[in-house]
């Protein structure tokens, strides 16, 4: 309820156009980082196409956690918000397998996934569940592109991270993966916004994270070691609420396609050509690179998959489903 009023407060503040549709995006990123850059760069798009449709940023959860601005797009009070597919799980249980650890080969099998049949079925059940649909898998936001651990000191092993205590967020899954019935860990659940001061004051030992956030959300200061261990693959859906996407016209729904995939791609160009400029920079700073043998801990998970599924984690299949399609 605190999140809807104070998202009712910004909405005052910022005033509604009576000209043109307004559409309210959140994310929970630093305004600097290269998602709200391109977040901003959809806006900026869907301005040029003067199709009659005004979207406005509100980075740094200004409207609220991740959970809480999910539940905004489902409530109507907030019409489009955009990270990882984790906190849509509440809507559909298939969704809870996207961004597991160590599940997926590689980003080529992940994104696979996300076209298959397998998919087209969460998709319709975020429709009838939540009453809100993802428009901009046409062209995949890679977010990182691939993910890291920061931590206070090198994690190379499986017994190391087990013996960590690490940030997990408001997810169900994600605290079973990293736990002790998963990779082994203590998972400390923190908005991500709260785990800079957690890290310095030792709440927590290490967090994973996309690596393009790194730098912008300042972790290298408290984490001085970077393992690139590809724990999972991700895309960002841009969710919006069905109720506002049908209240667009046809012209208006293809100038927000067409704007999104053009920031999708100027977002993919951007992180794919800084990582190497990114390893510098964090290098130049202090913190070190370490890469991680990933085998043990792809070993672990593709052991506990199983196991969860016969004891009804996952529907039964799903799991053989992915694997077909290595």
């Amino acid at each position: 309820m605190k999140t809807v009023i104070a998202f009712l407060a910004v909405l005052t503040l910022c005033g509604a156009s009576h000209a043109q549709q307004v559409l309210r995006m959140g994310s929970i990123v630093a305004p600097t980082s290269v998602q709200a850059q391109a977040m901003d760069r959809f806006a900026d798009n869907m301005k040029k196409r003067n199709v009659g449709v005004d979207v406005r940023s509100f980075h740094g959860s200004q409207l609220g956690a991740a959970p809480d601005q999910v539940r905004n797009v489902q409530l109507g009070v907030q019409d489009m918000f955009m990270d990882g597919m984790t906190f849509l799980a509440d809507f559909s249980d298939d969704m809870r397998i996207a961004e597991t650890p160590f599940t997926f080969a590689s980003r080529e099998h992940f994104e696979k996934w996300v076209r298959s049949a397998s998919f087209k079925k969460i998709e319709a059940e975020l429709l009838s569940k939540a009453n809100m649909r993802m428009f901009n898998l046409g062209v995949m936001w890679r977010r990182g592109p691939f993910r890291v651990l920061v931590a206070k000191k090198p994690i190379l092993t499986l017994e190391e991270f087990g013996n960590m205590r690490v940030r997990a967020w408001q997810s169900e899954v994600i605290t079973r993966f990293y736990g002790k019935t998963g990779l082994g860990a203590t998972a400390a659940v923190i908005p991500l916004g709260d785990v800079y001061v957690g890290m310095r004051q030792g709440v927590v030992d290490g967090l994973t994270l996309p690596f393009d956030l790194v730098q912008p959300m300042k972790f290298h200061e408290v984490g001085n070691h970077i393992m690139l261990w590809d724990e999972y693959w991700q895309v960002m859906p841009m969710i919006i609420t069905e109720k506002k996407w049908q209240a667009l016209t046809d012209a208006q729904r293809r100038a927000m396609i067409e704007s999104i995939d053009e920031a999708g791609n100027w977002y993919n160009d951007q992180l794919a050509a800084s990582v190497e400029k990114w390893k510098a920079e964090l290098t130049k700073a202090g913190a070190t690179i370490h890469a991680v043998n990933r085998a043990p801990f792809v070993q672990r998970i593709a052991e506990r998959n199983r196991q969860w599924q016969k004891d009804g984690y996952w529907r039964a299949g799903l799991i053989d489903e992915i694997e077909t399609l290595r």
